[in-house]
């Protein structure tokens, strides 16, 4: 089986880090290199979980509070397509200006 790709970039880091370093060095080296990765994972866990706790169930109300906001202009036939959320809000109050009077 040749030897391909990332397989090549690992060779070569090894055989760079037994010229650079001695080889008592090398486990050394492997093992903070190791507890690097460990921490890199920890902190992508951490980040999901912050996503997941935190990010997701403010865009979860942001879309039930667009969702309300078209229910709205399409009760007073109002057309949502194509517009941002605050010229919808624009729409709607004018009509209920306009409804009532003033």
């Amino acid at each position: 089986m040749p030897v391909e790709g990332i397989e090549w970039i690992i060779v070569i880091g090894v055989v760079l880090a037994m010229l650079l370093w001695s080889p008592e060095k090398i486990p050394e080296m492997a093992r903070a290199f190791g507890k690097f990765m460990r921490e890199v994972q920890k902190t992508r866990m951490e980040a999901d979980k912050y996503v997941k706790e935190i990010i997701q169930p403010s865009v979860e109300a942001a879309e039930i509070a667009d969702r309300q906001l078209i229910e709205v202009a399409r009760s007073l036939d109002i057309a949502t397509a194509g517009l941002r959320r605050d010229e919808i809000i624009a729409l709607i109050k004018r009509r209920l200006e306009s409804a009532s009077g003033g």
